[in-house]
């Protein structure tokens, strides 16, 4: 009996309810077209492919291959050289006639990767990998950021903020972390998540994957045995991976945020947005952008008021998918300075980074000096706190200490000094990291 793609994926919301690996040529969700044209497009890559060499390059059981290959067979695209020695079988090879059909095929999507996944499993999985299923508590705040200083008013609003799912603006002088916070936040979700390599849209290809953001998680890969049974692993044409953090901080532009195509290669890539989806979208430094700060704002007012992103593929195909991330503003400015109130509502936490306290500073000092092999005298920290910082009225921020530590260590490698930081040391190396901000804006400064 044939089931269709949408009666084989149950409405669970387990992921690993939504990766049998299908069956059928209907059960990929696939047209069976596309399927063939992939396929011809592999071969075109070797003399002649055996099946199981076919089946994980596309990421399909091999029966699918075999399949495939007995209709363009009769369709006189490609050809069976067997093999009579014990280890091989039956290989398969373009005829002059798949030759050419391979090469226009390629012409017209240049995509060559695993099998795609039909837009309407990728909406499932989506959902079902929310991270609203899980839940951040103060426990778990603590250790997934203990290599920071993180004061109590901050852990109870960034926990809180992480649960909820809404958007996050995090805002407050430059240097108070908040960069360095916002990239770590992904660590409070110990689950990992699957990715398509590839979604069809139509009867597009969409690349997805992007191996410098999502990360796979290590397992054994599955072998050319494993990859042929229908009753073995997953759905090979998604990969587990942890959850992923894109960041984009100046180079951001409007295009990065729509479907994107590769003239010279002919593949279709998804957005930035896309790729975020089940983990977490920073949008660093706001206001610092090439495009102006409205465009950026604007672009999102949908997905966060439905959940739902609408893109449309280089052909001007509409479709839409889940938004399902955690979508961070970290920036220098006031957020009421950026965005009207009618944005801002939409942004369920607005969180201001602050200086830390004397105790928390003096403890980075002694962090820094640790880390460096440096002893920091008593009368060392108070001259920097109670002389320096006094009178200049610079605040306490946490990138001052490994700042200066850091420039105390090079100038005590260079002369060759003892090991401790004495105040006159921290005075050298003091007028050396800090302009004159008797009319600077600080929140006009440099440290993120």
């Amino acid at each position: 009996m044939m089931h269709s793609a949408s009666s084989v994926i149950a409405e669970s919301t387990n992921p690993n309810d939504l990766l049998p690996k299908p069956r059928t040529i209907e059960q990929t969700g696939i047209p069976s077209r596309l399927l063939e044209s992939l396929l011809l497009k592999h071969l075109s890559q070797a003399i002649d492919l055996d099946v199981p060499h076919l089946s994980q390059s596309m990421a399909l059981p091999g029966n699918l291959i075999d399949i495939l290959a007995q209709k363009l067979k009769a369709e006189a695209l490609v050809e069976v050289r067997s093999d009579l020695r014990i280890d091989k079988g039956i290989r398969y090879a373009l005829t002059k006639k798949g030759m050419l059909f391979s090469q226009h095929e390629l012409q017209r999507d240049g995509y060559l990767g695993p099998t795609p996944i039909p837009l309407s499993l990728y909406k499932k999985i989506v959902t079902s990998q929310s991270l609203n299923k899980e839940s951040v508590t103060p426990k778990s705040l603590k250790e997934g950021l203990s290599d920071l200083i993180l004061p109590e008013k901050l852990v109870g609003q960034l926990g809180p903020a992480l649960n909820s799912g809404r958007a996050i603006f995090i805002y407050g002088l430059p240097g108070t972390g908040k960069t360095y916070v916002s990239r770590r936040l992904v660590r409070m979700f110990n689950s990992n998540v699957y990715i398509p390599h590839s979604v069809c849209i139509g009867h597009q290809i969409l690349q997805v994957y992007d191996p410098i953001i999502h990360e796979k998680v290590s397992s054994t890969p599955a072998t050319s045995a494993q990859s042929l049974r229908l009753d073995s692993g997953h759905d090979e044409r998604l990969l587990l991976c942890k959850r992923p953090e894109v960041v984009v901080g100046g180079e951001l532009t409007d295009k990065m945020f729509e479907v994107s195509y590769d003239i010279a290669h002919k593949i279709n890539r998804a957005p930035l947005q896309m790729k975020a989806n089940n983990g977490i979208f920073l949008i660093d430094d706001l206001g610092r952008q090439r495009v102006s700060v409205d465009t950026i704002l604007n672009r999102w007012i949908v997905p966060l008021e439905e959940k739902i992103d609408y893109l449309a593929m280089a052909s001007g195909e509409h479709f839409d998918i889940p938004f399902e991330q955690v979508l961070v503003f970290s920036s220098n400015i006031h957020p009421a300075k950026l965005a009207d109130d009618a944005f801002l509502r939409r942004i369920g936490y607005k969180i201001e980074f602050e200086p830390i306290s004397i105790s928390d500073y003096q403890y980075l000092w002694q962090q820094q000096g640790l880390f460096h092999d440096l002893s920091i005298p008593s009368e060392s920290l108070k001259h920097v706190i109670d002389t320096l910082h006094k009178n200049h009225n610079i605040p306490l921020l946490p990138c001052y200490p490994r700042d200066l530590v850091t420039m105390c260590r090079n100038q005590i490698d260079f002369f060759q000094l003892e090991k401790h930081i004495t105040p006159s040391l921290i005075d050298s190396v003091w007028s050396s990291y800090f302009v004159d901000r008797a009319e600077h804006d600080v929140l006009g400064g440099t440290h993120g």
